[in-house]
């Protein structure tokens, strides 16, 4: 994905991770949060 800051151009690599959804931690414009567990093996 190509983006510009300030003028200066540059490719970004977003890493991936895989997660899983843990419990609820809250509720935002009312839709649940859930923790982010990160996915081992």
């Amino acid at each position: 994905m190509k983006l510009v800051y300030r003028g200066v151009q540059y490719d970004a690599k977003p890493s991936a991770i895989a997660t899983i959804p843990g419990k609820v931690i809250g509720h935002y414009r009312g839709v649940e949060l859930h923790e982010q567990i990160i996915k081992t093996n």
